[in-house]
């Protein structure tokens, strides 16, 4: 349940930044450190499962694991591609 409730925050983060942008949201880059609490793999498909809820398929997920990175889970970089502008 942890790693639900944390991979819906960072999309939550990830979406809003998007939206700030105008922008759709195509990739999330993350750093795990050792405080991260979750395998890759266990992060991932937990993320996979929140994208396909919420529509989001096809949002790419780059996880680098850093064991020596005393933190937890953050997002380092995301993939935006800008929303096509509407006619006037």
């Amino acid at each position: 349940m942890h790693e639900s409730g944390l991979i819906q925050a960072l999309i939550d983060t990830a979406e809003a930044e998007a939206a700030t942008r105008r922008a759709q949201l195509v990739g999330i880059e993350l750093r795990l450190g050792v405080l991260a609490g979750g395998s890759p793999a266990h992060l991932r498909e937990h993320f996979e499962h929140e994208c396909a809820r919420r529509g989001l398929a096809g949002v790419e997920l780059d996880i680098r694991a850093e064991p020596d990175y005393p933190g937890g889970i953050e997002i380092t970089g995301l993939s935006l591609r800008p929303l096509a502008k509407s006619a006037p």
